[in-house]
């Protein structure tokens, strides 16, 4: 039988480094060996989708042939906006310069009026 009293007993210094040591090199390893599951579809994953890789990175991720037409019509329309929104904005410039060049009204003050500070003179 060995010396009593070792079950409880606090470890050392250096036993806590060995321990950390071995624990932080057996996680880098797992890590560097991980097999990365395939993305399909690379240009058509969300964000939410691409969180399953947190959870299991082996998984390869794939969309529902539903989920990838609506993403498809979804980029399709955006461009289709994008386009629209180009051509008015190349359009619009001249209607500006027109509005811009008439005269503006502006709106005249009454002469009795001003925004200046007024001093209120104390009242006793």
């Amino acid at each position: 039988m060995g010396p009593p009293g070792g079950i409880n007993r606090p470890k050392t210094e250096l036993g806590k480094k060995l321990f950390k040591r071995r624990r932080v090199l057996g996680k880098q390893k797992r890590k560097k060996n991980q097999i990365v599951g395939a993305v399909v579809d690379q240009g058509l994953i969300t964000i939410n989708h691409l969180k399953k890789r947190r959870t299991s990175p082996r998984a390869n991720i794939t969309l529902s042939g539903k989920k990838k037409r609506k993403l498809l019509k979804q980029l399709h329309h955006m461009q289709r906006e994008k386009a629209t929104m180009e051509v008015e904005t190349t359009a619009a410039p001249p209607k500006k310069q027109e509005l811009s060049s008439a005269p503006s009204k502006k709106k005249k003050k009454a002469p009795g009026c001003q925004d200046n500070d007024v001093e209120m003179a104390d009242v006793q």
